[in-house]
């Protein structure tokens, strides 16, 4: 005996759909939501692509850690025109770039003390001036 030889099982499946329907029709705000979902279903499963993209500029690489002295750190504060707007600081004789992140190590952060500088003492001390 197999299950497509039950007879409730089509009823089963037409109560449901029903039910769904009635559930759907039963105010216009699930009505909305419906058409919307819908919408935002198709517009994902359907993506094109309208709107051309602007190109992008590929990002600087970041500079490479190596060895600096004191003098050609202070040239990467990211004000400085030969930098190109980089921010590198040092801790513990490491260079790093911080370029990413610019709204702290750049003019008026948190961080700015640091900027072009070795931060090793203020990293210490906790004196960020």
């Amino acid at each position: 005996m197999g299950l497509d030889t039950d007879p409730n099982l089509d009823e089963t499946e037409a109560g449901i759909v029903m039910w769904f329907w009635r559930e759907i029709s039963s105010s216009w705000l699930n009505i909305v939501l419906t058409i919307a979902i819908i919408y935002l279903v198709y517009k994902i499963l359907f993506k094109t692509d309208d709107e051309p993209s602007a190109p992008v500029d590929p990002p600087t690489p970041p500079l490479k850690k190596q060895d600096m002295t004191l003098e050609q750190l202070k040239i990467y504060d990211g004000e400085s025109e030969e930098s190109g707007g980089r921010i590198c600081v040092a801790v513990n004789g490491k260079v790093f770039d911080v370029t990413k992140g610019k709204r702290f190590y750049g003019s008026g952060g948190p961080y700015c003390g640091f900027a072009g500088r070795d931060a090793s003492r203020g990293l210490a001390t906790f004196r960020f001036v």
